[in-house]
């Protein structure tokens, strides 16, 4: 699962710079169609993943000194 959000987010990004490197419209909608999406997705599986792995947890064992 960690592989596809960092491939996401590696597409997501090459989009992004090539919106940086082309300023025009075509490049803007890639970004707002594909690039958008690409990225939104990889922060949800990554958070997916970490959620599974307990990363929001609550230790039940921490003193509150």
């Amino acid at each position: 699962m960690m592989r596809v959000a960092a491939l996401l987010a590696l597409i997501a990004l090459a989009i992004l710079i090539a919106t940086a490197a082309h300023l025009d419209g075509a490049t803007a909608t890639m970004f707002s169609l594909a690039g958008m999406p690409a990225l939104a997705a990889a922060l949800g599986l990554y958070v997916i993943h970490r959620w599974r792995m307990g990363a929001f947890r609550r230790n039940s064992r921490a003193s509150n000194s």
